[in-house]
């Protein structure tokens, strides 16, 4: 019988303190190497069954292998120097130091595949992979290349599009497109944000 309302959580889930320092932002890694794989594995397990006793319908990964749900993902495109860094105000609400992209952005292979497929291998219920949108992560970047947020947009857009088509692959049943950009930003997003998530989402036969 399929279920009136079914249950999921919306972001990241607290990570062990053995794997990074809980409620802090761009926590480092407390272990490292093949120590550290087998760690976010652990975390992934521990956050799934957390999911799982909760009864949670929809379950994710919790984002236990990423340091932040936005540069996680960027730390694995060309064309962003992660050393050359820049003082931004994120979300119109906070500065931070962030990364220079300073050449054009591509994506070279997949960048959760194999979590989502490890994930994948521990449950039967319905999964949820949850990604950044666009406008999210032209927000957290300093941009010395395109000098345009709506062209570094699409093309994240496009690099975003062939992640969520891959993780479909992997058994991932629903894509969150996480924009939250899209709380301040409201002209940008009336001109080209809205368009640069669909073309994000475009072609997907899962719901996103």
């Amino acid at each position: 019988m399929t279920k009136l309302l079914p249950t999921s959580t919306a972001g990241s889930l607290p990570k062990p303190s053995w794997l990074a320092e809980p409620e802090k932002l761009w926590s480092p890694w407390k272990l490292d190497h093949d120590v550290l794989d087998e760690g976010k594995q652990d975390a992934l397990r521990v956050a799934l069954i957390e999911q799982q006793a909760a009864g949670i319908d929809i379950v994710s990964d919790g984002e236990q292998t990423r340091q932040h749900f936005v540069t996680t993902f960027i730390e694995h495109l060309t064309g962003v120097d992660f050393e050359r860094r820049e003082t931004v105000r994120i979300r119109d609400r906070y500065d931070a130091s962030v990364p220079t992209v300073v050449g054009a952005v591509s994506r070279e292979k997949p960048v959760f595949v194999e979590d989502a497929k490890f994930l994948r291998k521990q449950t039967s219920a319905p999964i949820k992979w949850a990604l950044p949108g666009p406008m999210t992560m032209i927000d957290t970047l300093y941009d010395a290349h395109y000098k345009s947020r709506e062209k570094l947009a699409w093309e994240f857009a496009g690099i975003l599009n062939q992640e969520a088509k891959e993780l479909e692959a992997a058994g991932v049943d629903i894509i969150q497109f996480d924009e939250h950009a899209f709380n301040v930003f409201f002209d940008q997003v009336n001109e080209w944000g809205i368009s640069t998530l669909e073309m994000a989402t475009a072609s997907r036969p899962i719901p996103t």
